[in-house]
């Protein structure tokens, strides 16, 4: 028995020792160069700021999922299989590298690669071949460098690519065909010298864009411009501002708010017209309604076999509309109102309506009952404190929804009933503190979400179930952590996430969120969480910081940490690695014990049978004979 003991101890040991040596394993190939920290088998391997000038003669371990951070070194040039050792890498970021050149093939044997940062150095050109060998690749950042030009053909392989960021370079154009192939939902042209986009062969490949940022670019808001006037009519995105910088009765002005009459006034007699850019446009020019009853200009009415049937619009607004035979488009921007129901006469048909700026503060039940036609209502930079129970109920087939701008604090279930259609919601900068458990669900086709410079300190458990969100920005409002469970693993079809700008407390209970955002490999963080507590940690990135930095005693802290509240309903799972420093100690004590215990019965089975045994002579006879014989020896007469 002694033996079958210290035979299943030894085993016990030796079963647990090939996941400890591999992990000594791991620790020394990267103890020398750079900090490794591996977790549910991927591999952060954190070689930021180290000098480096190449990394081909470094090897990552082999197997394992990994993410390279290679920041603040000096990478000036990326030779040809600068990265044939690290083809398990999924995430590689090379920013502040002052990268002047990447050689073809330099990524090579990167297929695995989803995202790419090549923010902060000094590219100037993006080559046909640059990229060759990604085609896995779904997120590119190259802010923040010199590029002024990119070959055609350049992205033509990266069919994957959904987020593309190229903001504060130097380009000036984008080649015929650039994203052909390409299914980008997020693009970023900020901070450039574009001073127009041509829909033909650029702007005609990106159908299915989600947002795309404009701003800061000098666009010449002449007839060059109206092709991207048109589509940014018809698309349903997020547009980044697009202000003009010429000329100069147009600088400042926004491009979605202009008529095309603007950019191209060739009927106007008074204006100085230089062909071919303000006049040499063929599309037919929208008719411009005043307020009142609207007909059709007389060129459209000889073009018409029949007449269109007039058309109303509100007496203080301005409407547009493409033909006649379209819906309206109803501008009421600034126009001092404070109640929907001042709108006369009520407009027919109309598709978007623009209420920015006035003075509403409730929005009542029966204010858009005739507004069943909306695809877009803008209720931004008002008043608006009370919405009350049913009041979108009639816009089935609103697309876009601004609630921006107001005094809105609290989100209730039945607030957004009957935007069955709904794809943008944007509640950023008002006070909402308090969001009502279900309150987006019945939005499966919401995609896009705007909830920064708000209140809230918490979301409700399964707040985003059956929605479609692929952007979601929750910057700038009051978050110490935020749970996994029934919030953040709602987002299956995620694509971008904002954070920033949020106190977050950087101990046990935002591990979950930092597994989270290293681990989930469809999901785009934009923007770095910063930890605001405490204050040992202040100011410091989160992924910067290691495991056991932030929560010392990890194997208290639950795969998926979950709120204080959650925390007294659900028990914590414990972690299931001990050290074998630990669990050797603890075998030895086991098995002395157990030894201990096996002498202990054969020593008290031997006495157990020492009493069972028949004696030869009785006790008591033995002790009398005894005692005689000594009182003989002493009287033997007696």
């Amino acid at each position: 028995m002694l033996s079958g003991v210290l035979f299943l101890s030894v085993l016990l040991v030796t079963s647990l020792t090939p996941s400890e040596t591999q992990s000594r394993k791991t620790k020394e190939i990267c103890k020398s160069r750079c900090s490794c920290e591996e977790r549910e088998n991927i591999l952060n391997i954190i070689c930021e700021n180290k000098g480096f000038t190449t990394v081909s003669q470094f090897q990552a371990p082999p197997n394992k999922i990994s993410q390279l951070f290679l920041n603040g070194n000096f990478l000036s040039r990326l030779s040809t299989n600068e990265f044939v050792n690290y083809d398990n890498v999924t995430s590689l970021y090379l920013g502040n590298n002052g990268l002047q050149e990447i050689q073809t093939g330099a990524f090579n044997a990167l297929r695995f690669l989803k995202r790419l940062s090549l923010n902060n150095n000094n590219l100037e050109v993006i080559k046909k071949d640059t990229f060759s060998g990604l085609e896995s690749l779904e997120y590119l950042q190259a802010d923040y460098n010199y590029i002024s030009a990119i070959e055609p053909g350049a992205l033509i392989k990266l069919n994957k690519l959904k987020v593309l960021i190229l903001s504060d370079n130097l380009l000036l154009s984008l080649p015929p065909n650039i994203f052909l192939f390409v299914i980008l939902t997020y693009l970023d042209l900020r901070g450039n010298r574009f001073k127009m986009l041509p829909f033909a062969g650029v702007l005609q490949h990106i159908g299915g864009i989600m947002e795309i940022q404009l701003e800061r670019n000098p666009w010449n808001c002449t007839c060059d411009l109206i092709p991207l006037k048109s589509w940014l009519d018809t698309i349903s995105v997020f547009v980044g501002g697009t202000v003009c910088e010429t000329p100069f009765r147009l600088h400042g002005k926004n491009i979605t708010q202009l008529r095309k009459q603007d950019l191209c006034p060739c009927r106007n007699a008074g204006e100085h017209v230089h062909p071919p850019s303000d006049c040499h446009f063929q599309g037919a020019l929208p008719p411009t309604y005043h307020p009142g009853r609207i007909t059709p200009t007389r060129a459209q009415k000889a073009s018409q076999t029949l007449s269109p049937v007039p058309m109303l619009c509100p007496s203080v607004c301005v409407c547009t509309s493409r033909n006649p035979h379209s819906s309206l488009n109803i501008n009421c921007q600034e126009r001092n109102l404070h109640n929907i129901s001042e709108l006369n006469p009520k407009p027919s048909s109309p598709k978007k309506l623009h209420l920015t700026g006035n003075y509403l503060q409730v929005i009542y039940r029966t204010d858009l009952t005739e507004y069943s036609s909306l695809e877009l209502l803008h209720l931004g930079n008002n008043r608006i404190a009370v919405i009350q129970e049913g009041a979108f109920e009639n816009l089935t087939k609103l697309r876009r929804l601004y609630l921006n701008g107001n005094y809105i604090e609290s989100l209730s279930q039945s607030l957004f009933a009957g935007l069955q259609s709904l794809q943008y919601l944007y509640l950023e900068y008002n006070i909402i503190n308090d969001i009502s458990p279900q309150t987006f669900n019945a939005l499966h086709n919401l995609q896009l979400l705007f909830l920064n410079n708000n209140l809230l300190s918490s979301l409700p458990d399964n707040v985003f179930g059956g929605t479609m969100l692929t952007i979601l920005n929750l910057r700038n409002n009051h978050f110490s952590y935020l749970p996994v469970r029934g919030v953040l693993d709602q987002l299956s079809a995620f694509i971008q996430i904002d954070l920033l700008e949020n106190p977050w407390d950087c101990n046990c209970d935002i591990m979950a969120l930092k597994n989270w955002v290293e681990l989930s490999s469809t999901s785009v963080v934009n923007n770095e969480i910063t930890c605001d507590s405490p204050s040992k940690h202040t100011g410091r990135l989160l992924r910067s910081l290691h495991n056991k930095v932030i929560c010392p005693e990890p194997s208290e802290v639950p795969p998926h940490s979950v709120s204080p509240t959650e925390s007294q309903m659900h028990t914590p799972e414990l972690h299931p690695e001990v050290p074998l420093s630990v669990r050797i100690p603890c075998f030895f004590v086991v098995f002395t014990c157990l030894a201990s215990i096996v002498v202990l019965v054969f020593a008290l089975k031997d006495l157990w049978l020492n009493l069972r045994r028949p004696a030869k002579v009785p006790l008591h006879s033995t002790i009398l004979s005894t005692m005689l014989s000594a009182k003989w020896k002493n009287d033997p007469f007696s």
